[in-house]
């Protein structure tokens, strides 16, 4: 009996009809797929490629190179159909050199109107491959500003008389600007700095009281004023100080990603920069209440008390953020520095000299202590020991004025005037030109009766 005929091979849980392709087809597929995946490889190097482009570009721009940066920018906009960042990175570098003379020569611009549309246009396709870019539409409303300040500059108006322009010209402009700075923000909300752009927009344009709601909702998002350059470190306007303090308020209560009691420690410093003790003090006493670790308020409080003249809060405030032991050691001595202040003020010089010594071996380096020393021993009668304590001081900052005017001081009120001559020489020496310390080296000589003394 003949051997039955082998079985057809198939492919696990195939039909008869899913059998093996022929050997032509199978090697047909294959090339077909390595071409496939030697196209894609390519691409992506190609991609990879405008990338590098794109980002070399960008890396030059940042560090203030235009001129190299514009031709890679551009190649990497046209080498590729879906990243944005290219056509905005071209179009910040449009609007930056809206104003660089020696850009425009080299890349033959007859004047600043093709690189206005430049940017209008890398921005617009940058928002048309990714429409949910608020940097776009940031430097849209830049662009917006720019478009107006080249229009005037190129145009025959009189500078003087461009208050009596057509209002409804300027105000369709302003719109364009303030609607791309509200698209933004609606894209990202929590951008403080769109805010605080939008502000010195309509402060520039004298809506004043627009401006101020922008910084403060700035401020409320962003509750850390370090961040924030239009309030100043003095004399900080009186309504931008309200609205300012208004918004770390409301801050302490709505913001949950900023600890409140920073907060109340930022309106706390806002508030001495102002010159309002009384809600500095408030609102440090409202930080101490919520920190784990209140010492370091408390140090800062009871240093605010002694600026007051307000001696015994603030020795209270200072032992009790002593107390806690948690203070670093260079806090920890200006503390002592100041409670040994405090005991002069009270003519305890028997207690500040303890003070001040703690304050010394916590802080050697901190000349300002040695002087305070210094005056308390002078006090004290013991002169030896204020020179040596006063010369430390000069040891430790050689180069600083004013740590040689305590000592001098000291040999004028003791009568040693050739020692204080000595050192007021120095400081001429140190400081030529300075009329005040060449006066008091005169001075001196006349207390001598030296005739050379003029």
């Amino acid at each position: 009996m003949n051997d039955p005929a082998p079985a057809e091979m198939r492919f696990p849980g195939g039909t008869a009809s899913a059998s093996l392709p022929g050997a032509a087809t199978r090697w047909g597929v294959t090339v077909a797929a390595v071409a496939v995946a030697a196209g894609a490889a390519f691409f992506l190097a190609a991609r990879a490629g405008i990338a590098r482009v794109g980002a070399k570009g960008a890396l030059l721009y940042a560090s203030g190179q235009p001129g190299r940066a514009y031709p890679l920018l551009t190649a990497a906009v046209r080498g590729t159909r879906l990243q944005a960042k290219p056509c905005l990175d071209l179009g910040d570098l449009a609007v930056w050199t809206i104003d660089d003379g020696a850009f425009q020569h080299f890349y033959r611009f007859e004047d600043a109107r093709p690189l206005v549309r430049l940017a209008f246009l890398s921005y617009a396709e940058a928002l048309r491959r990714q429409p949910g870019s608020s940097r776009a539409w940031v430097g849209l409303a830049e662009i917006f500003k720019k478009e107006r300040v080249v229009r005037i500059k190129e145009s025959t108006l009189d500078l003087d008389s461009l208050g009596e322009t057509d209002s409804s010209v300027v105000e369709d402009e302003d719109r364009l600007v303030i609607e791309a700075y509200r698209r933004a923000i609606l894209l990202e909300p929590n951008n403080y700095f769109y805010y605080a752009y939008l502000g010195d927009f309509y402060d520039d344009r004298g809506r004043r009281d627009d401006a101020l709601a922008s910084y403060a909702k700035a401020v409320e998002i962003m509750p850390d004023l370090s961040w924030h350059y239009y309030v100043p470190e003095h004399d900080i306007p009186a309504d931008l100080y309200a609205s300012t303090r208004a918004a770390l308020e409301r801050a302490a209560m709505t913001n949950p990603l900023f600890p409140r009691e920073k907060i109340w420690l930022n309106l706390a410093t806002l508030a001495e920069r102002a010159k309002d003790p009384n809600t500095a003090i408030s609102s440090y006493r409202k930080a101490i209440a919520l920190a784990q670790d209140p010492s370091p308020f408390l140090q800062i409080l009871g240093a605010l008390y002694f600026d007051l003249m307000r001696y015994d809060e603030a020795e209270r405030t200072l032992k009790e953020a002593l107390a806690r032991d948690t203070l670093q050691p260079w806090t920890k001595g200006v503390v002592y520095a100041i409670l040994g202040r405090c005991a002069m003020v009270r003519n305890d010089n028997r207690a500040a000299v303890e003070y001040l010594k703690q304050a010394r071996w916590l802080n050697p380096q901190g000349s300002f202590i040695n002087i305070e020393l210094g005056r308390v021993y002078e006090a004290l009668g013991m002169l030896d020991e204020a020179e040596s304590e006063y010369q430390a001081a000069i040891r430790s900052e050689p180069a600083k004025a004013s740590v040689y005017a305590a000592l001098i001081d000291m040999y004028r009120r003791t009568r040693q005037i050739n020692k204080a001559i000595a050192l007021a020489g120095k400081l001429v020496e140190m400081f030529p030109d300075n009329e005040i310390f060449r006066e008091q080296l005169r001075s001196l000589k006349r207390e001598m009766g030296r005739p050379e003394a003029g």
